[in-house]
Order: structure tokens, then sequence, then C-alpha cells
């Protein structure tokens, strides 16, 4: 794992439906390069051969995946060469002078007869993916009755007080750099494979990383952005990283400046340390009432059946747009000229 690169998404299947983060993490550049033109294929393959390359030269960057298929590539920022590379469908309303087009030739026209196919096909897709998006719609509504179990039975007095000791632990000072400056992303996404995420990267090479435990409506979310409240009005550069299932919510916050990360390591992205240098901070022990958990275990036991069948059939559903969109991507004709992508990310690269 190169520590030159970190990965997250820009883009999650959440249940607000498909919501993107991406405009903070465009702050500062110079200039951005919209990828459209050619078969889906042909995009995919062209942002693998431009990452493989900057990797291979060592170039500091960001690699932005492709919720619905997280082995690919929709988005490159070079981030020391303040450019982005992304694919249009990404950003379609970015423009001004600092942006350039750049299209990838139709090297061949679809068969007559695979026409009237890619539409259905097309159809078919987008008609899964909002079925998935209702699926989690409904998981969330049952996910706040979770949650109202565990908000009542919240000492707010004590997590307010828990919230403000971590700040003065984590923010001791303002920062020097003058930064003060906050990145929205997602750390994982909902995808056709179930749940994934990029925490062990992203938090590679820091100095401290602290895992929040707790149960669903015990503060995690509202803690962490406290704390990156704190560090932003104190000068220094955030990553925010929202929940991929609810965007409203927060999972993850960064300050690489100060070396550490502070996470909710629940499921579905439950993690436990590794190193001698990472904690525990458990919220359910801290301000939840001693017996919660027992007192209401039946009634947790159904409400969390519900929840997990409607996740499943939302990935389901992800899983069938993937599907069709396979299949509309086999009725494209096969790229002839290879030698053409890579004139394409010659070009790009001779501009970084």
């Amino acid at each position: 794992m190169s520590r030159n690169v970190i990965r997250y998404f820009a883009r999650g299947n959440t249940a607000k439906g498909l919501h993107n983060l991406l405009d903070s993490n465009l702050q500062g550049l110079r200039q951005v390069f919209l990828v459209d033109g050619g078969t889906p294929a042909e995009r995919a393959a062209c942002f693998k051969q431009l990452a493989d390359q900057l990797m291979a030269e060592g170039i500091t960057m960001e690699l932005l995946h492709c919720p619905g298929d997280p082995g690919q590539v929709e988005g490159i920022i070079a981030t020391k060469k303040q450019t982005a590379i992304l694919m249009k469908q990404l950003a379609p309303s970015i423009s001004g002078p600092h942006v350039h087009e750049v299209r990838i030739p139709e090297q061949a026209s679809v068969p007559a007869d695979k026409e009237r196919e890619i539409m259905e096909l097309a159809e078919q897709e987008e008609i899964a993916r909002q079925n998935a998006y209702a699926c989690f719609r409904k998981a969330l509504a049952v996910h706040d009755e979770w949650e109202d179990i565990y908000i009542q039975q919240l000492n707010k007095k004590r997590a307010n007080e828990l919230a403000d000791e971590w700040i003065a632990r984590l923010i001791p000072s303002l920062s020097d750099n003058g930064g003060g400056l906050i990145k929205h992303r997602f750390l994982g996404a909902a995808t056709p494979k179930g749940a994934v995420d990029f925490i062990d990267n992203l938090t590679e090479g820091l100095a401290k990383r602290y895992f929040i435990k707790g149960r669903a409506g015990t503060g995690k979310s509202t803690m962490l952005k406290k704390i990156a409240s704190a560090a932003e009005q104190r000068g220094y550069d955030v990553e925010m990283y929202h929940c991929g299932f609810d965007p409203a919510s927060i999972d993850m916050v960064i300050v690489r400046e100060l070396s550490f990360a502070i996470f909710d390591s629940t499921a579905p992205h439950e993690y436990f340390p590794e190193k001698a240098t990472d904690s525990i901070i458990d919220l359910y022990e801290e301000i939840v009432a001693e017996g919660t958990d027992e007192r209401y275990a039946a009634e947790i036991q159904e409400i969390a059946g519900r929840y997990r069948m409607l996740m499943n059939k939302g990935t389901a559903y992800l899983a069938e747009s993937k599907k069709c969109r396979e299949k509309l991507q086999a009725c494209y004709p096969e790229m002839e000229s290879h030698h053409i992508l890579t004139n394409i990310c010659e070009e790009i690269r001779s501009k970084l």
C-alpha cells in the first residue's frame, strides 16, 4: 500500500439517493480534466491506465472509487500538482477556464440491433438502483427506532463533557499553518458487493487512531462533528468522512497535521486496535444507562432483524443494477485501437 495514495468515495448509494460530496475536494485546484465520450469500458480503462502510471511515478494522489463498482476509479486528484482528472458524470456541472474536457473518440458505432436492448437495460439498471434507495430509506426509518431506544438512556451532560475532554486532548492549540479547510468525503459505500470501506488506507501512517465503540444513537456522529468543528476553528484542515448509509451522519474525522483519526468503529466498518498506539473510546460504557442492552434485548433483536433484511434487499438491488450495467456494456463494440487511450493518457500527464 502506497502512502502517496489515499482512497475514498466522493459519491454514495445512500438512504437519500445518490449523494455527491465532490465539491469540497476540488478546493485550490489549478486545473480539472473531465473525461467523456467513448464507451463505459473505455473510460474505465483510461482511468485505470492513468492511475497505474501516476502510482508508478510516485505521484501523491487521491483515488476516488465508484460506489457502483468499488474496484473502479472514477476520479484522480493529483494533490501536489493541483490537478483533478474526473469522469464527467462525477462532476457534470463544473465549469470555468480551469476546466478542460477530454473526449475519447467513438471508435465504432453501436449496431442498430443493439440500440433497443441498450435502452431497455439502461432503464432496468436505473429501476434497480432506485429500488435499492427505497430499501435504504426504509432501513433508515428502522434505524431511527433503534437509535430512539439508546437516546432515551443517554446521560447527555456526560456526553457533552466527554466531547469537550476529547477536544482538549486532540486539539490542544491553534495551527501555525493557517488552514481551516474542511473536505467532505465517504470512507465507505453501499456497493453491489455490500459495504466497502477504505479505513485502513485512510489511516495508514497516522500516529494515533481512536476507535469509537457504542450503539445506534449513542452520540458517535455528534461527538465527531464537535471535534471537526473545533479543529476547523483552531485553523486545522479537516477531512470529514460521512456515513455511506446516512450522509447527514459523520463516521470519521482525520486531522493530518495532528496525525490522528477518530472514527465510528461499529458495523458495517467494525475494526479493533492492532497497534500499541490505537485506543478505544466506549460511549456505551461512558454515557448509557447500565443494563440498557439487557432491558431492551428483545426489542433490539426485532429491530435489528428488520434492518438487516432491508439492507440485504437493497444490496441485492445494487447487484441487479450492476448486472444490467455489465450487459449494457457488452452491447458496445470492443475497443480496436488501444493506442488512442494511451495517447489520451499521455496528453493529460503532459499537462500535469
